[in-house]
């Protein structure tokens, strides 16, 4: 039996993916995850076939708290999951699940695309193999410790797992009651403890935002992480043509039916490029890997902040015709870059329990 830790949405959607294709090939696979604002909704709606287990709690804002949340969690983990039935963990970084695994000397894959997360020092070096994208350097993998042929990379971003046979659903939008043309925009991840940024400073860059949008005749549509980001968001945006989304939703399907998409993290930032969006990413600090990327073949333009990034925000909406269609030529070409690496995965996987 396999089993995969999933902590966040892009996991959710990343390591369901995995699991079908494992299933597909025989495998047996148990699914947990924690209840998390961000998760709740989605597993209880959306992914409710998957039966995924809720073991334990996000931890919040404070590294304390973080901390003693990852305690309890381990603790009902070894409780509750099967572990004599387990052989072979899987996780993008869970500092749980892979300590359960060294422990019990079981097995452990770390799939990620993410080698800038601090959560790497403690479960990458000893992790069987390292599943991560081909455009990342391995130089970022092996500093933690790790050999290059434990290093597996497949030609595919995370998104092309859930995005290969995606079905926009305009119903999602009607739903919300979102009418016209609108910007999407993600807030960054404030809670991540590598980030820890001040929401406030945000809401009034988007104050600033709205009055360039709405010279377009567009709306802005803010897809907020948490109760106090949409809280924050509401009180500032109060009365202006927006709408702020504060319940976890299939975001592909908002990303779809958006004009322009400025993104304050890593994944849906990847989903917009691969659909073709003209895109701004706003994440905060030094660009990962995959921003890096993004922004080198010309489908991202990063910004250190939101309100730096409203001339370039203005010039694609003046132009926005002309660079929708550029920025769907060049996501044309990153698709065909790619390749299903299916066998590869089952392959690896294979390696790693046969060894």
């Amino acid at each position: 039996m396999l089993w995969l830790d999933i902590l966040t949405p892009k996991q959710l959607f990343y390591f369901t993916s995995i699991a079908k294709i494992l299933k597909n090939h025989g495998y047996t696979v148990f699914l947990t995850s924690r209840r998390y604002e961000q998760l709740d909704g989605l597993i209880e709606e959306v992914f409710r076939d998957w039966e995924i287990k809720i073991i334990g709690r996000f931890g919040g804002y404070t590294l304390r708290d973080k901390l003693k949340a990852s305690i309890e969690r381990l603790k009902l983990l070894f409780d509750e999951v099967p572990i004599e039935e387990i052989d072979l963990v899987v996780s993008s970084g869970s500092i749980e699940a892979s300590r359960i695994a060294y422990g019990l000397q079981k097995p452990h894959i770390l799939a990620s695309d993410s080698p800038h997360s601090p959560v790497n020092f403690l479960t990458a070096s000893f992790s069987r193999q390292i599943l991560t994208p081909w455009i990342i350097e391995s130089s970022e993998w092996i500093r933690y410790g790790v050999k290059p042929s434990q290093i597996k990379k497949y030609r595919v971003l995370d998104p092309y797992f859930w995005l290969k046979d995606f079905h926009p659903d305009s119903t999602i939008i009607k739903d919300l009651n979102i009418e016209g043309e609108y910007v999407l925009v993600r807030l960054p991840e404030s809670a991540a403890s590598y980030l820890m940024i001040d929401d406030a400073q945000y809401m009034k860059a988007l104050a600033n935002l709205l009055d360039v949008v709405r010279r377009y005749g567009m709306k802005v549509l803010v897809l907020a992480r948490y109760r106090e980001q949409t809280q924050l968001a509401e009180s500032f945006l109060m009365g202006r043509d927006t709408l702020v989304v504060s319940k976890p939703v299939f975001a592909s399907h908002l990303i779809y039916y958006s004009m322009i998409f400025i993104g304050g993290g890593g994944t849906m930032t990847q989903e917009a490029a691969l659909m073709g969006k003209p895109c701004i990413s706003i994440y905060p600090g030094k660009q990962p890997a995959i921003l890096r990327f993004l922004s080198q073949v010309g489908l991202v333009k990063h910004f250190v902040g939101l309100d730096k990034s409203l001339k370039a925000l203005q010039n694609m909406l003046k132009n926005i015709d002309d660079v929708s269609e550029v920025s769907r030529e060049r996501s044309r070409k990153i698709w065909k870059m790619m390749k299903d690496p299916e066998k590869n995965i089952v392959k690896w996987f294979t390696e790693a329990l046969s060894r």
